[in-house]
């Protein structure tokens, strides 16, 4: 089965889908081997760890499409790839969506955000999402994007997501944003901002309408309250964090002269070759007369 329709089985099913963040091919098998369902690609997340720089509309949808390339190489789970704003016209929605089920990828997020308009983190008050300019594209322009990339589809399985920001502008303006994506065709909807215990007021709206929300470290009873709210996926993406507190506390003890594990044994990569299935590579060599 192919992971597009395998999501669209999921999406079927009872209960909530947690779709752990991932930032590159072998954090994402590690959350294949940890036994999720569903693997996110965040854009901001591809900006950080490939580039060293914030998510501030810098990452081109080649290079997200490339993202989701070298995930789906290594792992048959479900890839949500965030697609920023689909190239910010309809034309190149449409191209991109046929270059990204090309590349493998089973649901594509869309948001009505102007990228050159997107957050910045400041350390105030531990870290705020600082949005000066924030700006949407309109409706019908949105609208006509959303369209585009369920148009293009060549799967009828692939998923179109359509995320809005419009919370911060009031509930009337989300609603009528979420209404239209769904006409326009977006199999499921992002309301990024909404007080997600309000999700029923939004539903009325959307009927039927899939709901995708994102959670820092969920509780499991606030896990269940959002799958009764009518959350259908759960993107965890903070999930990354640990990849940089590790690192960092490996630096750490390097200075103070400390060993780091596995290093006094010769065992220092057994926990990657473990993850990326090394021993299966070298069968395969003996397979073809390496010796």
């Amino acid at each position: 089965m192919k992971p597009a329709q395998r999501l669209r089985e999921l999406l079927a099913s009872p209960g909530m889908v947690i779709a752990p963040g991932a930032y590159d091919a072998l954090s994402a098998k590690l959350v294949e081997q940890a036994g999720f369902d569903v693997v996110l690609i965040a854009g901001g997340t591809y900006s950080n760890f490939h580039f060293g720089i914030p998510d501030n509309g810098f990452i081109t949808q080649d290079e997200l499409i490339e993202a989701g390339r070298r995930i789906t190489a290594v792992t048959d789970l479900p890839l949500i790839l965030d697609f920023d704003d689909a190239g910010g016209s309809p034309l190149q929605a449409f191209r991109g969506v046929q270059l990204a089920e090309q590349a493998g990828v089973a649901a594509l997020l869309v948001e009505d955000m102007i990228p050159a308009t997107k957050h910045f983190w400041t350390p105030k008050d531990g870290g705020d999402r600082w949005k000066p300019q924030l700006k949407l594209r309109s409706v019908e322009e949105m609208s006509n994007i959303i369209r585009a990339c369920a148009e293009a589809r060549t799967s009828p399985d692939t998923v179109i997501v359509a995320r809005s920001d419009a919370a911060r502008f009031g509930f009337d303006d989300l609603a009528e944003r979420m209404a239209a994506y769904s006409a326009a065709g977006a199999d499921m909807l992002y309301p990024c901002g909404f007080p997600l215990l309000e999700l029923p007021k939004l539903t009325e709206v959307v009927a039927g309408q899939y709901m995708m929300v994102t959670v820092k470290n969920p509780t499991l009873e606030e896990r269940q309250e959002l799958e009764a709210a009518g959350v259908k996926i759960l993107l965890v993406i903070n999930t990354i964090n640990g990849a940089v507190a590790g690192f960092r506390d490996n630096l750490s003890r390097l200075t103070r002269g400390e060993l780091l594990e596995g290093e006094a044994t010769g065992g220092a990569y057994t926990p990657i070759m473990e993850a990326i299935d090394a021993a299966e590579w070298a069968r395969r060599a003996r397979h073809y007369g390496y010796s």
